[in-house]
């Protein structure tokens, strides 16, 4: 009897389904918290052990969340069995769907892992090969990534994406020859392909310079450019070039990290995350010009005012979001630092400042939390609490 069609299978994919449809309705008065979801999905995996979507994404969540040691056995039971039980025209999808998410928690020793197998089951099919080049241009070993990218290009000559991929990979090893003729050819497959044009930008900005990729990611921003722009009012090339130098020292912070401290790699995708969402908001609050992360100096001048903002506009901050607001700024700003982006005496100067306010904001959230939800207050006794806690900051007019 085909499993999906027993009433433990269908009783499995309704609640599972439940799950997600309240993550979609923007008004309900709860979320769930990721540990509610691992629950709720362990119980659905209790009404049916193979429902394997249940089994890869508490494995994943389990990932996410750091110190779940049966995270790796949900794993590779929902593995297993999604080889076993999926639809053959939905399993690409799925395993795509599966190796992108282990991608996204930078856990690409996990992709190596399941991508051998595969590679060993489906020998013909490209897009492993693809997967599993990149995986181990990630972890470090660019000799076997090329390997691997080669045999998918030799399987689909004429698949502009694993060109890309080639030449991306080719750059990382810093040769720029092999990696100017793999991207030439994938504008000739592809010419509106945006991705091989940035791949073309960081061969030109290369080939002048020298270097390797890494290189490029801390190539020293052109403020000057950036200036002419603005000074023209041409804000939507003012925001993508920041935008470019911003996403690449991300890039090199996080490559550098997963490569040089095993206790950070775990904790890599929140790190990224908080750091994208603070950026973000003060990206908001400084409507004055353009914003370089890099640039510390108006950080450090406007942290206080900035976390005052912080603290006001989000309901469910609390002290871990704060600790890991301070770590990720420490970690960044750190590691351009020791790039030689950021002056090592300023940063020392701007962990010994925020360091000593962080009591002060800790407290302030706290006690804010208590007022926001106090309705025993009207809003004109709110209002001169959030004056007093915040010194008048939480009224900057852009949020």
């Amino acid at each position: 009897m085909n499993i999906q069609n027993t009433k433990a299978w269908k009783a499995a994919e309704w609640e599972y389904g439940e799950i997600h449809a309240q993550s979609l309705v923007p008004f309900l008065d709860f979320r769930l918290s990721p540990e509610e979801i691992i629950e709720r999905l362990e119980e659905i995996i209790e009404i049916c052990p193979k429902f394997y979507p249940a089994l890869l994404e508490s494995g994943l969540r389990q990932l996410a969340l750091v110190g779940h040691n049966q995270a790796k056995q949900r794993l590779d039971e929902g593995f297993r069995l999604m080889l076993e039980l999926a639809k053959p025209q939905h399993l690409d999808e799925e395993l795509d769907g599966l190796l992108g998410n282990l991608e996204d928690l930078w856990r690409f020793d996990l992709c190596r892992h399941y991508l051998e197998f595969l590679v060993e089951r489906y020998p013909h099919n490209a897009l492993f090969q693809d997967y599993r080049a990149h995986a181990a241009a990630r972890m470090g070993d660019i000799d076997e990534a090329l390997l691997y990218i080669a045999k998918a290009v030799e399987m689909e000559p004429d698949n502009p994406h694993f060109r890309s991929n080639q030449g991306w990979i080719y750059l990382i090893a810093g040769n720029l020859k092999e990696a100017g003729k793999a991207l030439a050819e994938t504008l000739r497959l592809d010419p509106d392909n945006e991705v091989v044009k940035g791949n073309l930008e960081i061969h030109r900005y290369l080939s002048k310079h020298g270097g390797h990729y890494f290189d490029y990611l801390l190539r020293p921003a052109d403020k000057e450019e950036i200036d002419r722009l603005a000074n023209e009012e041409e804000w939507e090339e003012v925001d993508k070039l920041c935008g470019s130098y911003n996403d690449c020292r991300m890039e090199a912070m996080a490559q550098a990290l997963f490569k040089e401290d095993e206790q950070k790699r775990s904790r890599l995708p929140d790190l990224l995350s908080t750091l994208r969402e603070f950026f973000r908001f003060v990206h908001k609050v400084d409507q004055g010009g353009y914003v370089l992360n890099e640039d510390l100096s108006f950080i450090h001048e406007f942290f206080k005012p900035i976390m005052h903002k912080f603290i006001f506009k989000f309901g469910d901050i609390d002290c871990e979001m704060i600790e890991e607001i301070y770590e990720s700024l420490f970690d960044y700003y750190g590691f351009l630092a020791r790039q030689g982006l950021v002056p090592t005496k300023e940063f020392k100067q701007f962990q010994k400042k925020i360091l000593g306010m962080k009591n002060e904001l800790m407290e302030k959230m706290q006690r804010y939390n208590m007022v926001r939800h106090n309705d025993d207050m009207d809003e004109e006794e709110k209002n001169a609490i959030r004056e007093e806690l915040f010194e008048g900051d939480h009224a900057w007019p852009f949020l």
